[in-house]
């Protein structure tokens, strides 16, 4: 199935990549999944950033990114309960149609990326301590 492309809306912004671009900061990744995370699978990331905090748990703001995008990935994956799944409010074009299996999947698929992308921005960081 050939990919479509975004709606020539103006909402889009090129380097955003629908959300596939490297993060340079813990923020610019949760502005990313804000934008183009199609499902409320995005407030449980919220959540277990907040919990984090709350409980004063040890780390950088990106340790506690890629700690919350791997448990709400770990808790998802797989498991297919996309009809459990409501629209993400925040998305970037508030009148995408929304389809709970293919947004399911596209999440995970896009929390991921993020996921891959701290890390590996984690790991290089260590290089200088």
């Amino acid at each position: 199935m050939p990919k479509t492309a975004p709606p020539d809306n103006g909402l889009y912004p090129p380097k955003d990549r629908m959300g596939f671009a490297v993060p340079v900061s813990p923020g610019h990744s949760l502005l990313l999944l804000n934008s183009y995370m199609r499902t409320d699978l995005l407030l449980g990331i919220h959540r277990h950033i907040h919990r984090m905090q709350n409980q004063d748990a040890p780390g950088s703001p990106i340790h506690h990114l890629a700690d919350s995008i791997a448990h709400v990935v770990a808790a998802y994956d797989g498991i297919n309960l996309f009809e459990c799944i409501a629209r993400n409010t925040l998305h970037i074009d508030p009148d995408f149609e929304f389809r709970h299996e293919p947004d399911y999947a596209h999440d995970i698929k896009l929390m991921k990326h993020h996921l891959r992308c701290l890390r590996r921005t984690i790991r290089d960081l260590a290089c200088y301590d």
